[in-house]
């Protein structure tokens, strides 16, 4: 890929809300050349789509990340389950899988009984196709980073979460910031009938409170060469250990450490351009952590379904 589109891909995956004459002098570019380029990426299917990243938990909300794998069925009845998947209002990310699992997806919930509800729900849908259907369990640490692709990294911000009431207005911007965040102010202006000024601060009120964790894209990995693996393991000991080894490889996009499920602990995310990169990562994580952890599962990740999608079940619940 061109040099100047990666260095375009790597701001907006840091910041998919920067403006453009910031991006251009960032890159090197006009704003012109930077405005047909990102064009470019969209139509080419790299850019799927710019977004706000919402912290559910902010707003009231559980997240869990569940696993299915079906049985039975022909290629236009996986369709038809991964279409219900992508049109679910609980449902904030999924993805179709190779390997043990089918389907991987994440749910947000009230609570645990509203988690019950949801899962049975979906069970039922597909009850007549499932053979396994595994719950991660609650996320206690880790991360994502897919800036790392792009030799990037993102700052940490030290500022301390400012608590702030969250109203319908609010919930309007959330929603349309997490469908589009480059929407421009005049955009929001007019959906919304209030000042650029009035929405400059209420985003602005939302950044500080970390509401909005931040803005970035989508991108389609195939189309750059790689390959994206999950692999879970079972932690034996060393956390402290693992994390900082999973957080420093450049191949490693994500990780999630889970309580809660006796097969599998962490999630990792690792993305390569063949499978022997695969093979040289296991390698070399096994013989940092041989005593530590165990293997549980490696699948391939095909696509991506739905993404960082607004979280259609927050902003019905706040309606009702």
């Amino acid at each position: 890929m061109n040099i100047k589109n990666e260095k375009i891909l790597g701001e907006l995956v840091l910041n998919s809300r920067v403006p453009l004459n910031r991006l251009a002098k960032k890159v090197g570019l006009s704003r012109e050349v930077v405005t047909y380029r990102i064009n470019q990426l969209k139509s080419k299917g790299i850019i799927t789509n710019f977004h706000a990243v919402i912290d559910e938990e902010k707003l009231g909300y559980l997240r869990n990340t569940c696993f299915i794998q079906l049985k039975g069925i022909s290629p236009s009845k996986e369709q038809h389950f991964f279409d219900f998947f992508g049109k679910h209002e609980a449902v904030t990310y999924a993805g179709a899988v190779i390997g043990k699992w089918n389907v991987v997806f994440d749910i947000i919930s009230k609570n645990r009984k509203d988690m019950d509800k949801i899962v049975k729900e979906i069970q039922t849908k597909i009850k007549n196709n499932l053979e396994i259907f595994a719950i991660a369990g609650n996320t206690i640490s880790g991360g994502y980073y897919p800036e790392k692709i792009f030799a990037t990294s993102r700052k940490k911000s030290e500022e301390q979460a400012k608590p702030t009431k969250v109203d319908k207005t609010d919930l309007k911007i959330l929603k349309i910031l997490s469908e589009n965040a480059r929407a421009e102010y005049s955009e929001l202006s007019k959906k919304l009938g209030l000042t650029a000024n009035a929405i400059k601060y209420r985003i602005k009120n939302l950044e500080k409170s970390k509401i909005i964790s931040y803005y970035t894209i989508s991108v389609d990995a195939s189309k750059l060469g790689y390959i994206w693996y999950d692999m879970q393991i079972k932690l034996i000991a060393g956390e402290k250990e693992v994390e900082k080894f999973l957080k420093q490889n450049e191949k490693t996009i994500y990780h999630y450490h889970y309580i809660g499920n006796e097969n599998w602990d962490i999630d990792i995310g690792i993305i390569v351009k063949n499978p022997e990169e695969l093979r040289e990562f296991i390698i070399k994580f096994r013989e940092n952590f041989p005593e530590f952890v165990k293997i549980h599962d490696v699948y391939i990740v095909l696509d991506v379904i739905k993404e960082n999608i607004a979280p259609a079940r927050v902003f019905k619940d706040f309606k009702n």
